[in-house]
């Protein structure tokens, strides 16, 4: 009985959607801010945050609180993803962070954090839906941040061309609205 999910143990709702729905509506608050022109260093450091969390919940998604109840249960392959999706984002965060403070990551150090959270992603999505440890929504949502996130890599690659912020301001409401998803999810 210590190892079945119930909704009291299923921590990897409330920290790892609740840090993608925090980290996603950072990230789109300051796209929004930066759209409008205002804010000076103000969306840097919304985006450098949102990014941390959505990194942290790649890892509370793929352990939970506890280290075994994860959104991917058991499934070693889930955990993998996920830990990859988060550390995709930790690297996006980290790379503003370091250059603040006069320090800089290896070039195409941003390529391979994309690629990282898009691989990641698609793992996770797949064994998210496989498992059920998730219901509803939540069991399939997390695809639709994954889908747009390859558009994005293909734009940021140079494969695709995309202007405006218009797709990364919805993979961040993407992410948010899966945060918010895995959130509601009882179980």
């Amino acid at each position: 009985m210590a190892s079945r999910v119930t909704e009291r143990s299923a921590n990897w709702r409330i920290f790892g959607g609740g840090g993608m729905l925090a980290g996603g509506l950072l990230w789109l608050i300051a796209l929004i801010v930066a759209a409008a022109g205002a804010g000076g260093p103000i969306p840097g450091w919304l985006t450098t945050i949102g990014f941390l969390l959505l990194g942290a919940s790649g890892f509370f998604l793929a352990f939970g609180q506890t280290g075994s109840n994860g959104v991917v249960g058991g499934s070693v392959l889930g955990k993998i993803g996920f830990v990859a999706f988060g550390v995709g984002f930790l690297l996006l965060g980290l790379i503003p962070l370091l250059s603040s403070l006069g320090t800089a990551l290896p070039a195409g150090t941003a390529t391979v954090a994309t690629v990282l959270i898009v691989v990641g992603g698609i793992i996770g999505a797949v064994v998210t839906y496989q498992k059920g440890v998730a219901r509803g929504a939540a069991r399939w949502f997390f695809a639709v941040p994954v889908v747009i996130s390859i558009v994005w890599l293909f734009s940021t690659a140079g494969w695709l061309a995309i202007g405006g912020s218009i797709l990364v301001t919805l993979l961040a409401l993407a992410y948010a609205l899966a945060g918010l998803v895995f959130m509601l999810n009882r179980r």
